[in-house]
């Protein structure tokens, strides 16, 4: 029985021996592959792609291959070590706010012997804390967002968000990245009564008396007028819901080109400049954005501001959809075409 069980445990342990020892005989595993490890280093130009082997024997270099589509078919950088036994690669001269995907290779004689999955980061942007102070002595928090790497004044957006929210929804949204991405100063803020800001007794009062509501954005307007970084005369207003009212209330300022309304409502419009003009609007609003306490039909307020908005203007009512306010950009088509209209009206 003993010399039964002695020869199964040594059969046993040639066949584990066998799966761990490579064709040369040396431990080495058969096959060489990697572990890819979460970046770091990021900045606003690139970020230091990690990883970890399983062997070095096998292949002779090590490349990174960077692309901004997921699916890989057009190469932003592609870069290789002659270093088998490197496990990171700092990659340089990307843009800043954008999100790439990337893969880690090993390379034999230039022949690909193993590929990562695809993995996503995204470069980094200089985002800064702010406090306004409105005429009436509220305080106001906000964020502004822009590429340190770029020099001189740049084209400024304001992004304001909807009734009753605590999250600012501007904030880490794909839209905000991409309009920092291309060069835009962006800024959010909570409006009283909301996030961080000042609160109100009563933040019903902010739908009875919109006024209070017209300073809040006439201290954002103030602020992006004195900022250096933000260039003379080139605002454009972006909001959601009651934001997007103020959006629109806004577009009579002389410094703004363009105003960007999603799911907006009349109300309150007409408020800083009573005989305004619209023009250069892009309104957005869900086909089945209907309300019954408050009574509200988003889609009709949408297509009547559009009908007495002068050119240019554009109007975009997405069907099949009660989506409300930023809510809407959770499609990655209306983000470009929100991005491409501001790219368009307010060009850097």
């Amino acid at each position: 029985m003993k010399k039964h069980l002695t020869i199964s445990l040594l059969l046993l342990l040639g066949l584990v021996m066998s799966c761990d020892v490579g064709p040369g005989g040396d431990g080495e595993p058969d096959t060489p592959s990697l572990k890819v490890e979460s970046p770091t280093n990021l900045t606003e130009t690139g970020f230091q792609a990690n990883w970890t082997l399983n062997t070095q024997i096998g292949f002779n270099s090590i490349a990174v291959t960077i692309s901004e589509d997921e699916d890989m078919g057009q190469i932003s950088k592609y870069l290789e070590t002659q270093n088998a036994f490197a496990q990171s690669l700092q990659v340089d001269g990307l843009k800043g706010a954008t999100r790439y995907y990337y893969t880690v290779s090993l390379v034999e004689n230039g022949i690909t012997i193993f590929t990562s999955e695809i993995k996503v980061v995204e470069t980094a942007f200089q985002s800064e804390s702010i406090q306004l102070l409105t005429e009436d002595a509220v305080n106001l928090s906000g964020r502004l967002a822009y590429l340190e790497s770029l020099s001189g004044s740049r084209p400024g957006i304001i992004l304001m968000h909807e009734f009753g929210v605590w999250v600012n929804p501007w904030l880490g949204s794909n839209l905000m990245r991409e309009l920092v991405a291309e060069g835009y100063v962006c800024f959010t803020f909570f409006f009283r009564g909301h996030g961080t800001s000042d609160p109100v007794d009563d933040l019903m009062d902010l739908l009875n008396n919109r006024d209070l509501l017209t300073k809040d954005l006439q201290a954002a307007v103030d602020y992006m007028n004195e900022h250096e970084k933000v260039s003379s005369g080139k605002l454009g207003l972006v909001g959601g819901s009651i934001g997007a009212t103020m959006a629109l209330a806004g577009n009579g300022y002389d410094e703004v080109l363009t105003t960007v309304a999603l799911s907006p409502a009349s109300d309150g419009v007409f408020l800083i400049f009573p005989d305004m003009t619209l023009s250069s609007v892009y309104y957005l609003a869900g086909e089945l954005d209907v309300r019954t306490d408050p009574a509200a039909d988003f889609p009709y307020e949408a297509q009547a501001l559009f009908d007495q908005t002068e050119e240019p203007k554009k109007l975009d009512i997405i069907p099949g959809t009660d989506d409300h306010g930023s809510n809407l950009l959770s499609r990655d088509s209306l983000t470009n075409s929100v991005r491409e209209w501001i790219l368009e009206r307010n060009p850097l």
